[in-house]
């Protein structure tokens, strides 16, 4: 089906709330390929630039090349045709397609020789300066292995001046710590990369950290590697596009002496090689798993069992170290071979095994989590539980180890230092879920939800409730841990508004109706009406029918009680589930049903009144507003005299008359009382408009 440029527009629009990932991209494609069709070739070229920037920030940098390659193509056919910005943008990506082409084993080097080439022409005309130039030749030859040829563009770009196509303050000397590190340079490396540590762009400040860690700890900075993992990992873990920068980090646990960290993030991130972003990314994240690997066998634990999570519905088995060090092991080699054959020699399978048979650099660096104010009485803690947790580990106590990972974590969290306490609380639990009983697990994943919840990360939250409530066996809940229907309640909360969100909130209710939590039940039902959306056919089955059964078994058991009198009635709570359940069962045509409901809110709510204490009038806008929605349903079955009883009524009630005189002014006017109905208007400045609204809505 063809769509019109402004649907198109729209479509585009839409994309740039989404997610990087298969639905943004497929929703990108779609409005290039009509666009095409269309013949609409400036607006062709906007949605590729802007196509370009997703795909290679994303995992999809090969989509990247073909929207360069066309939008090049086309600026260079017609320069005139599009805006002059667009040719500064284009400059700009040729260095992403410079960085991308060259990890890929199947694109020959001699490509990424022409497109280099091809960038220096065009910065050449164009009167820009040659730094960006000698720092991508300068990596290309670091990475087959050309270190002379590596030092000679490293001191060409250092003498160079930058201008606005040269990369950031950060990534500059990132690419220039690789190439240092690459030549042995280490304390030259750092000298140039420690003012960089803070900087910040979309690849920043994990790349530098990362580029970082080998040269801390071969010059004996075991305190510094270690932070500058914590800083880069806080910025890799939630998003595959990072999969290359992540590499390094596992390998760092080898090198620091702690590949018990390194198997967590092997079980957290190894669906990630799903989507290697490049066969270099790819080949990389393989080698540094299997030196945490092999570490862990060669430590008596082959046979250990990896647990991981479900990633987009899919699970990979559970697998022992030594058997996923051999399949990864295998799947690293083989791509380093492509790339040796490309490269013509074996600078990538040389460094690959050595990654692989990597050990301990120097002294053990202070676990992930360690840290804090000594002056403060939570820092002085903080440093306590830290050694004890480098004690452990050294002594191979994980299950001992773990468990005072869980402390550090709720003194971290009482600090309001969030991200550390998310840190040690996850590592925690990947020990916990492998060394120590499912009690301890579970309270891990419900010190998990909770920092999820104080540092908004929503989601996180709730799918660490999910876990504790699908997952878990309710014999295996800690006492110490909010009851279940607290904690679906808690989910509900946390969930979008949505079917979701209500079933929980329906199981929360009833189990707090179980439990014989009258009031705390009926709030929650409350809110499963509330986030469940208006359905027609959900009325009848699914999720909605079982949240409208409950209300209704709830209100006759409440109403029908032994003494039958609204005395014995929590009235506020119960005038509630009324009204929740009477949204919904109006929205699909039920006014009968709907008009009797309201009528038993307004007995509870005129009994409450006459003859609850004296807050009772808490309880008078509510009442106003049942009698309105009352006057309402009365309407809609065609019963003006009620209708005008229920809105007079509501008049002498609410504090807020407008409502209630406009419906009385429709009632009125079925009733033929036009004199009165006018006067109402123009005492309540109620329009014809505002009339013609009402009966439409």
């Amino acid at each position: 089906m063809s769509r019109t440029e402004q649907e198109l527009r729209e479509l585009l629009r839409s994309t740039h709330g989404m997610p990087d990932g298969t639905p943004k991209f497929a929703a990108l494609e779609e409005v290039i390929r009509h666009a095409d069709a269309l013949g609409l070739t400036e607006f062709a070229f906007e949605v590729r630039m802007q196509a370009t920037n997703v795909f290679q920030h994303s995992w999809a940098p090969a989509k990247a090349l073909l929207t360069f390659s066309w939008c090049l193509a086309a600026y260079d056919r017609e320069p005139e045709r599009f805006q002059s910005g667009y040719e500064h943008d284009l400059l700009w990506q040729f260095k992403w397609m410079v960085s991308t082409v060259q990890e890929f084993p199947e694109i020959p080097l001699r490509r990424t020789a022409d497109l280099l080439d091809d960038m220096e022409r065009r910065y050449r005309r164009g009167g820009h300066s040659m730094h960006a130039v000698h720092q991508h030749r300068g990596l290309l030859a670091e990475a087959v292995g050309d270190l002379a040829g590596a030092q000679e563009h490293y001191e060409r770009m250092a003498l160079t001046r930058r201008d606005g196509l040269s990369d950031c303050s950060g990534c500059v000397p990132s690419s220039q710590v690789r190439t240092l590190v690459a030549l042995g340079r280490d304390e030259e490396a750092i000298r140039i990369g420690e003012p960089a540590r803070r900087s910040g762009c979309i690849e920043q400040p994990q790349w530098i950290n990362s580029e970082l860690l080998l040269p801390y700890l071969r010059t004996g900075r075991a305190e510094q590697a270690a932070e500058a993992h914590r800083v880069a990992y806080r910025r890799i873990r939630d998003s595959a596009h990072n999969l290359d920068t992540l590499a390094p980090n596992v390998l760092f646990c080898v090198w620091s002496g702690d590949p018990g960290r390194g198997l967590d993030l092997i079980e957290r991130h190894l669906s990630w090689l799903d989507r290697a972003r490049t066969p270099m990314a790819e080949m990389d994240f393989a080698a540094a798993a299997v030196a945490v690997l092999s570490a862990v066998e060669a430590g008596g634990d082959g046979e250990l069992l990896l647990r991981f999570p479900t990633v987009d519905g899919r699970r990979r088995p559970d697998t022992p170290v030594a058997v996923l060090a051999a399949e990864l092991r295998e799947r690293a080699l083989g791509v380093a071979a492509r790339f040796d054959e490309r490269n013509g020699n074996t600078v990538e399978s040389t460094r690959i095994r050595e990654w692989m048979a990597a050990g301990p650099i120097g002294e053990p660096a202070p676990p992930v989590g360690s840290g804090g104010d000594p002056r403060s009485r939570s820092g002085e803690r903080v440093h306590r539980l830290t050694d004890r947790v480098a004690t452990l580990v050294a002594a191979g106590d994980r299950a001992a180890a773990a468990r005072t990972r869980v402390e550090l974590a709720e003194t971290l969290l009482g600090a309001d230092r969030f991200a550390e306490a998310a840190e040690a609380a996850e590592e925690a639990l990947r020990e916990l879920d492998r060394h120590a009983t499912p009690e301890e697990a579970a309270a891990c994943r419900w010190l998990l939800a909770r920092i999820g919840k104080e540092t908004g990360d929503r989601a996180d939250a709730a799918e660490r409730l999910r876990q504790l409530l699908d997952d878990t066996d309710d014999a295996v809940r800690p006492a110490s841990l909010p009851s279940r229907p607290e904690l679906e309640a808690d989910l509900g909360d946390l969930l979008d508004y949505g079917a979701d969100s209500a079933a929980r909130y329906l199981a929360a209710a009833r189990g707090f109706a179980a439990a014989g939590r009258r009031t705390e039940g009926l709030g929650a039902l409350v809110q499963a009406m509330w986030r469940h959306p208006y359905s027609e056919t959900e009325a009848e089955t699914g999720t909605l029918r079982d949240i409208l059964t409950e209300a209704r078994s709830t209100l006759d058991a409440i109403l029908t009680e032994d003494p039958p009198t609204p005395a014995a009635v929590p009235t506020r709570e119960v005038v509630a589930v009324l009204r929740g359940y009477v949204d919904q069962i109006r929205a699909v045509g039920r006014h009968r049903e709907a008009a009797d409901r309201l009528a038993t809110a307004r007995t509870l709510l005129e009994h409450h009144r006459a003859t609850g204490p004296a807050e009772s009038d808490d309880l008078t806008d509510e009442l106003g507003a049942v009698l309105t929605d009352l006057g309402e349903e009365h309407l809609r079955l065609n019963a003006p005299a009620a209708a005008e009883e229920a809105a007079r009524a509501a008049l002498a009630t609410a504090d807020h008359p407008w409502d209630p005189a406009l419906l009385l002014v429709r009632a009125l006017r079925l009733r033929g009382a036009g004199e009165e109905a006018a006067a109402l208007m123009t005492a309540h400045e109620i329009t014809e408009d505002d009339i013609l609204e009402a009966e439409e809505y």
